[in-house]
């Protein structure tokens, strides 16, 4: 079973993975939309590049703060994920966040796979209730205009038996 930072690297592929599936199952990557495509990516943007209009950004906070002990060899590890959306305007960017909070206030439990092996599923974490939306109000970049952010806190319990 992967641990360390391969298992927090796979988490966060994972969550990206399950979202991307479920906003396409909502049409949000159909041929055709009014609006510009969405692109995913892995990481926030660095603040001096440019970023393309209906930039999807899922990526993990920094550190864990410390695990707790749930027995002898097992302890729960808390992460903190972001999911940023740079949207070409209000409208897409709400919809968007509205669709993002949803899917994970009602998917608390989200599968993690092994994509260095192939992909079989090795486990699952939990979102906690902490789920908040928000626009930030810190843009100083033009592509930050319509800036729309979910965050949430998942409880990844790690057996090292």
């Amino acid at each position: 079973m992967p641990e360390g930072g391969l298992r927090d690297r796979l988490i966060h592929e994972s969550i990206l993975k399950n979202l991307e599936a479920r906003l396409t199952t909502l049409g949000w990557f159909a041929a055709g939309r009014e609006h510009a495509p969405i692109t995913m990516i892995d990481e926030f943007p660095n603040d001096n590049a440019e970023v393309a209009p209906n930039t999807l950004a899922v990526s993990l906070g920094d550190g864990d703060g410390v695990p707790r002990e749930l027995g002898a060899k097992n302890e729960s590890h808390e992460l903190t994920m972001f999911v940023d959306f740079f949207a070409e305007n209000d409208s897409v960017g709400r919809d968007v966040r509205g669709d993002v909070y949803a899917y994970f206030r009602g998917n608390q439990i989200q599968p993690v796979y092994d994509y260095s092996t192939g992909g079989a599923q090795f486990g699952t974490v939990e979102v906690l209730d902490d789920i908040q939306k928000r626009k930030p109000d810190r843009a100083v970049n033009k592509w930050q205009k319509h800036w729309y952010v979910v965050s949430f806190t998942i409880v990844d319990e790690r057996d090292y038996t």
